[in-house]
């Protein structure tokens, strides 16, 4: 029962910073850095939701997030989002970084991508992926920053992203956006069955997408 208490006690004390779902267009986002690529389309799966994508292949940053996160566990972060690659290889050119500043991005770490030397994190199969990226930095605080990079091997469009969730370091780690948690969840994960129920909760959802 002493491990319970302590689990549930953990995840209550969760910071979450950031949340995105663009529903509501790109209004946490700075688009102006490479020139107003960033773009809502529909998403091509999943009927009635919306996403991003660009509409031109750039470097350096594309997209950032317009205020500052800042957590309360060291530096240590949980930054997690759906993603889904359509051009058919295996490096369609979705990267996400986190930078100090906005317009210039300024000291920048990218932390996730399609293609080495990068991190090559992000499936490029045609499915969505939930994609869960645990960071540490020393930036005091730092933006999220995404862009389809023109150095692989997609077009523009091909790489596209949704359900943004950026938490401390004691945050969910597969859960989107739009699901709720129920109480008993945090109890399941603690005896192991997390993995079923997210993804039981997740197929009940309009959103539905391919968790891993």
């Amino acid at each position: 029962m002493l491990f319970f208490t302590t689990f549930f006690s953990t995840v209550l004390s969760a910071e979450t910073l950031f949340t995105e779902n663009f529903e509501a267009g790109l209004g946490q986002w700075d688009d102006t850095y490479n020139g107003l690529n960033a773009q809502i389309v529909n998403d091509p799966i999943v009927p009635g939701n919306k996403v991003l994508n660009f509409s031109a292949l750039t470097g350096g940053g594309d997209l950032m997030s317009i205020l500052p996160l800042q957590g309360q566990t060291g530096g240590n972060y949980i930054i997690s989002f759906d993603y889904l690659g359509t051009c058919g290889t295996a490096n369609c050119g979705g990267f996400i970084g986190i930078s100090v500043g906005v317009n210039p991005p300024g000291s920048h770490t990218w932390i996730g991508g399609t293609t080495a030397p990068y991190p090559d994190l992000l499936p490029d199969d045609g499915a969505w992926h939930r994609v869960i990226i645990p960071v540490t930095t020393t930036y005091n605080s730092f933006h999220l920053m995404l862009e389809e990079w023109s150095g692989t091997g997609g077009i523009a469009g091909d790489a596209l992203f949704d359900n943004f969730i950026v938490t401390d370091a004691n945050g969910p780690t597969i859960t989107p956006a739009e699901v709720p948690i129920p109480i008993w969840t945090w109890f399941l994960l603690a005896s192991g069955l997390i993995f079923i129920s997210i993804i039981e909760a997740r197929k009940k959802t309009n959103k539905s997408k391919y968790i891993e």
